[in-house]
């Protein structure tokens, strides 16, 4: 994307923003026709079912709403809108249930995935593999790998250890691999 439409659709993001901020319907439904699509599939990711999943966005979508006149315009409203998607979806898990077993793993070494093999896997067939996770593990590993956020930034996200975020990302990737050789036999990871 060029420097100059990048400038364009955030001078747009910023005039859209305030016409909701001046309360209109119409800009606030485009807000969201815009964002819902993609932030629907954040929140499946960090939710058990779709009806979580809507639950989350909703929820979501009100705290951005609510919160409009924060955004700042210096970067894009959609980046914004992620984060509050991906906190809303952390507060209720934590809210729900206690999602985490302390650990006390300090070196834990990291599983070895030849890209290789993944090029012979389907994209949804990996999603849905990670749907399949236990939630703690599911939700590591999607802010850690999918998200990039850093053991030291989750571990404050989610109010545990930098050992535990480690811990709960290796055991992801074991889960994931298991899953990956159960579904094609001939694919061996090294674990």
């Amino acid at each position: 994307m060029s420097i100059i439409y990048s400038h364009i659709c955030q001078m747009e993001e910023s005039v859209l923003v305030r016409q909701c901020l001046d309360g209109s319907e119409r800009a606030c439904k485009e807000l969201f026709d815009r964002h819902s699509a993609t932030m629907f599939a954040i929140c499946m990711r960090y939710s058990d079912n779709q009806a979580d999943a809507e639950d989350n966005l909703q929820d979501g979508f009100i705290k951005v709403f609510q919160n409009l006149q924060n955004w700042r315009s210096t970067g894009p409203i959609g980046a914004w809108i992620r984060k509050i998607m991906i906190n809303t979806c952390l507060t209720r898990q934590k809210s729900a249930y206690n999602m985490y077993v302390q650990s006390t793993y300090d070196d834990i070494p990291e599983p070895g995935i030849n890209p290789e093999v993944l090029s012979q896997i389907g994209i949804h067939e990996i999603e849905t593999l990670i749907q399949t996770m236990p939630s703690g593990y599911r939700t590591v590993f999607n802010l850690n790998i999918i998200e990039g956020y850093s053991y030291e930034e989750i571990s404050g996200m989610l109010n545990v250890t930098e050992s535990t975020c480690r811990s709960q990302l290796f055991k992801a990737k074991n889960f994931l691999a298991k899953k990956i050789e159960a579904l094609n036999p001939k694919i061996k990871l090294s674990l």
